[in-house]
């Protein structure tokens, strides 16, 4: 069994009993949606007193966001979340063990690509300033892309 096919399982011991276990498959859309919907770069309520506690991790074993203090998570497979044009967005390469990510517009953040959780904002004269630009937008939100193969402008689209 490789270790995606494991990261989907979960063994949970029955309290009661102690005998046995139940093993029940975690969903994968769980984990997605609650990292698409998680505010990240909020301070850790639990390491409020410690400096760079912005909670910029993702927990995918838990589904929550968390700080680089946050020990309990440490042996848990994470994502490391980072700022581009004040927008979250994670590593190509971390994220493809996950996910599928073609298709998605991906951008350049020192040297490594990334791509966007969320859709970017659009600004108010997007619909006007669209026609002028040769090139692709988002199937799902109609964001302009750079680079017309892509069809998706961030995770949120794609898996819509």
């Amino acid at each position: 069994m490789s270790r995606a096919d494991k990261d989907l399982y979960h063994i949970k011991f029955k309290a009661k009993k102690m005998v046995g276990c139940e093993l029940f498959i975690k969903d994968k859309t769980d984990w997605l949606s609650a990292l698409l919907q998680t505010e990240f770069f909020s301070p850790c309520s639990d390491h409020q007193d410690l400096r760079k506690n912005e909670k910029n991790v993702f927990c995918i074993d838990c589904s929550l966001g968390f700080c680089r203090h946050c020990k309990v998570h440490s042996q848990h497979l994470s994502l490391q979340i980072c700022k581009y044009v004040y927008q979250d967005v994670v590593r190509l390469q971390e994220m493809q063990k996950h996910i599928d990510c073609s298709k998605i517009q991906t951008y350049k953040i020192n040297g490594e690509k990334a791509v966007h959780l969320n859709p970017r904002p659009q600004a108010k004269d997007a619909k006007t300033s669209m026609k002028s630009r040769p090139g692709a937008s988002c199937e799902a939100c109609g964001r302009y892309l750079q680079d017309p193969p892509n069809r998706f402008c961030s995770i949120a689209c794609k898996v819509e």
